[in-house]
């Protein structure tokens, strides 16, 4: 049971550092996902019903490591998945 509870605060807290890590904006007629932390990317997000896809991804670091960059992506999907508006977006 403790296990349980250390996964879930854990869960949590790097939810809320994935706020530092990311943010969302429009450009156009559009709405890009940004991650600010190495490596960096930018992409623009689909949504599908009832799913959401990050495509046109821009990498803004170089870096040749796939785990990283795949990583980073499935850090992105949770990221939206989490994702509350705060209302000026």
């Amino acid at each position: 049971m403790t296990a349980l509870i250390l996964a879930i605060l854990n869960n949590l807290n790097k939810q809320g550092n994935m706020s530092k890590d990311f943010r969302i904006y429009q450009e156009r007629d559009r709405q890009i996902i940004e991650r600010l932390s190495y490596p960096r990317f930018k992409g623009v997000i689909l949504f599908n019903s009832p799913l959401s896809d990050i495509e046109e991804v821009e990498l803004l670091d170089e870096t040749r490591d796939p785990l990283v960059i795949a990583k980073a992506m499935r850090e992105a999907g949770d990221f939206l998945i989490n994702y509350k508006p705060k209302g000026d977006e």
